[in-house]
């Protein structure tokens, strides 16, 4: 039965990534006809792996067929002079001081070539899974970016949710982290859950399946080393914050 691989909030946690990527390959050696992958973004952020995600999705490019869209912290890398010889910009921006130090440290393990996909990268989703429209964004569909969509809500909270979008008859979302899949009179809106941002103590690496026919939607876990990155962390001199946020999901 044909599916596609949904993941998000990546955030430049190569560990993570690379174990729901295997977790992938394994299904598909269990009979599992994975059609395409989407990737809702973050695809970098707080973690230091930057560069290593790029290359580990540029491979999975050349095999698959893969559709990426910007998060939040994408956009930020994206909204920088092409010609700027720093991340200077950065300083400038009202979000926390280890947020500041973490994309900075990214804008320049990316480079020229890594900023340029990220700029390449669209904002908004727009496909078809089987005979289904799908839309697909980071945050919400009114607030690509900065939009939340919250997790464990009322039927009517996503009808909300979805009604701008109504023509469609699948919303993809990314931004609360933890898995939704909430049928309304509009349609199905899921998250898939965090592959590297972790929303909680105890996080697993989560993406979703969605059957190609009907839109069934299933959620997968696989655990990562957190340790690894946490010594990566320290390593490069980066703010501990990012520790916190590792192991408890907050500062």
């Amino acid at each position: 039965m044909p599916y596609v691989a949904v993941l998000a909030n990546i955030n430049g946690n190569f560990p993570g990534l690379v174990k729901a990527l295997g977790r992938i390959e394994e299904l598909k050696e269990e009979g599992y006809e994975i059609e395409k992958y989407y990737i809702l973004g973050n695809i970098i952020g707080l973690f230091p792996y930057p560069k290593e995600v790029l290359d580990v999705l540029d491979d999975l490019i050349k095999n698959n067929n893969v559709k990426i869209i910007r998060g939040e912290f994408d956009q930020i890398i994206a909204m920088s002079d092409p010609h700027a010889e720093g991340p200077e910009y950065i300083d400038e921006l009202n979000i926390e001081p280890y947020i500041k130090e973490a994309l900075k440290y990214t804008w320049e393990k990316l480079g020229h070539e890594g900023r340029e996909f990220i700029r390449d990268l669209p904002i908004y989703l727009v496909d078809k899974i089987g005979e289904n429209d799908i839309f697909g964004v980071y945050g919400s569909p009114l607030n690509p970016f900065e939009g939340k969509v919250l997790p464990d809500q009322p039927t009517t909270y996503y009808e909300a949710i979805m009604r701008p979008v109504k023509d469609y008859e699948l919303l993809l979302v990314s931004s609360p982290k933890l898995p939704v899949n909430a049928m309304t009179r509009y349609g199905r809106v899921v998250c898939p859950g965090s592959v590297g941002f972790p929303p909680g103590k105890e996080h697993k690496a989560t993406f979703a399946l969605i059957k190609v026919d009907n839109l069934h939607t299933k959620f997968v876990e696989v655990d990562y080393d957190k340790k690894v990155i946490e010594d990566k962390i320290k390593a490069e001199g980066l703010p501990e914050e990012l520790i916190k946020i590792l192991y408890h999901g907050k500062v």
